[in-house]
Order: structure tokens, then C-alpha cells, then sequence
């Protein structure tokens, strides 16, 4: 069974590394997403966040993007399949 999400709030996958705003009920894209904080800061802050749980992604800056219906999370799951497998960083 796919896992949805709780709450509408930011949640992200390192090894993407993407940041999601996910709506409340809405599925998660395949992959390990971990929960950062809620919906009511802005996207910059996220990308602060994110900086400062992982290390590794401080000289990179992490994409946002925003899921709010399932549709969304197919839509970016097509663009993840299409994208290069090393993309510039």
C-alpha cells in the first residue's frame, strides 16, 4: 500500500535531492521522503533547512517543488524517469 502524507508540509528525499510540498492525502513519489517542516514557511527557509540537516547538500541548491494532488506526484515522477542520471550540480 502507498504511503500518503498527514499533512500538507515540506518533506524531502536526500538522494534525489528534491524538497516536496505535499498535501495533506496526497500519495508520495517513490522513494524514502522524511518530513521537514510544515507548510507555513517559505520555500527559501526549506532549502535553509535542508541545508543544514544534510551536509552534503550545503554548495548545492535543492530543487522545491509542490504536490498537491496525486496527479502532481505522476507528473513528477515522469520528469524524474526522463531526467539524466547525473544531472549538473
Amino acid at each position: 500500500m502507498e504511503g500518503r502524507s498527514g499533512e500538507t508540509a515540506y518533506y524531502i528525499n536526500g538522494k534525489l535531492p528534491r524538497i516536496a510540498l505535499i498535501g495533506k492525502g496526497v500519495r508520495f513519489p517513490n522513494g524514502q521522503w522524511v518530513r521537514m517542516t510544515g507548510d507555513l514557511v517559505p520555500p527559501s527557509l526549506a532549502q535553509e533547512l535542508a541545508a543544514d540537516l544534510f551536509p552534503a547538500l550545503r554548495d548545492r541548491l535543492v530543487r522545491v517543488v509542490t504536490l498537491l494532488t496525486d496527479f502532481d506526484v505522476e507528473e513528477f515522477e515522469r520528469e524524474l524517469e526522463s531526467a539524466p542520471a547525473n544531472p549538473p550540480g
